[in-house]
């Protein structure tokens, strides 16, 4: 425990911890401008302040029975050229234009925070990971790991250290973005005058889905550690991943769809929303189209997949940090 204390302090004197933690906030701090002007411009809609929209219902005013009716000509000329009395145009739907029309309905803020959280999970994880592989690249490449050794001259001890440090300083880098929009999603509904009732909607899930992206970030953390020790150079670390997603997750899985479901992308959805299913198409012809076949993925598979690569790039450093030479 001492020495975990020990390599979280020197963790903290790097610069790249309180570097993470901002980005974090400059990311909340996107979201909620992004949730800012939806409420706002929905919000000016309702009041009738909207200059475009308050256009658009006085000119159906105006004119709404002549795009009606020239709706249902249109729609009877249609049947008659296809011999098809099934043809619907959809007149009987149209009607005045409103705020939920033009801009959609504002979500509960429960539903708003976990949609966010789904986005940002993703840059949260990277800067955890680089949180965790710069501390200990660095040492190697600045020559101090071998006079660390020198006081600790046990390497387990000092591998497991230094995972569970740069796992731990994930948590402030999530935190403080989790916290920021728990915080900021709900100011914005009451600046932006919107209904109070909506703002208990939806917590418990948010709650549960802040907890599970919280072990993501110290996964994550402890990832970054351990890829350090096998490749020793942070840039290695970040560089191998962006060309991972780049490859595997982009390229690879959408010309082979069967192995979406083993993608690290794909199992950190399954994690964070608590199970996630998507579409994929087979026995695709000219005439007869493709078949859909709904593929899912639960929460207990996107764990044991992420913990299994977790536990293989552990071992992967800890191998070579116990066998092979230092400089």
């Amino acid at each position: 425990m001492r020495l975990t204390v020990v390599e979280v302090r020197r963790l903290l004197w790097r610069r790249i911890p309180a570097l993470a933690v901002l980005a974090a906030v400059i990311i909340s701090v996107i979201a909620l401008i992004g949730v800012h002007g939806q409420a706002r411009q929905i919000a000016q809609a309702r009041a009738g302040a909207d200059v475009a929209l308050e256009q658009a219902i006085a000119d159906w005013e105006e004119n709404g029975e002549q795009y009606l009716q020239e709706c249902l000509q249109g729609q009877e000329d249609e049947r008659r050229a296809a011999g098809d009395a099934s043809v619907d145009w959809g007149c009987d739907q149209m009607e005045a234009p409103s705020a939920e029309q033009w801009y959609g309905e504002l979500p509960p803020v429960g539903e708003q925070y976990t949609e966010l959280l789904a986005v940002a999970v993703y840059p949260l994880l990277l800067l955890a990971l680089a949180v965790g592989s710069t501390g200990v690249a660095a040492e190697f490449g600045h020559g101090t790991m071998g006079s660390f050794l020198t006081f600790v001259p046990r390497r387990a001890p000092v591998f497991g250290a230094k995972v569970l440090a740069g796992a731990l300083l994930s948590v402030p880098v999530v935190a403080v973005c989790l916290v920021a929009l728990v915080l900021g999603v709900p100011a914005v509904y009451r600046l932006t005058g919107n209904d109070p009732s909506i703002l208990a909607d939806g917590i418990l899930p948010s709650f549960w889905m802040s907890v599970r992206i919280l072990g993501l970030g110290l996964a994550a953390g402890a990832l970054g550690a351990a890829a350090a020790f096998v490749l020793r150079h942070s840039a290695l670390v970040i560089g191998l991943l962006v060309g991972y997603l780049m490859v595997v997750e982009g390229l690879l899985s959408s010309l082979l769809p069967g192995i979406s479901r083993f993608s690290v992308g794909r199992n950190v959805e399954a994690v964070v929303r608590d199970g996630v299913e998507w579409i994929t198409y087979t026995n695709c012809r000219e005439v007869e189209g493709c078949r859909e076949v709904t593929q899912q993925l639960s929460l207990g598979q996107g764990v044991l997949t992420l913990s299994v690569v977790l536990v293989v790039v552990l071992g992967l450093g800890l191998l070579r940090f116990l066998r092979s030479d230092i400089d």
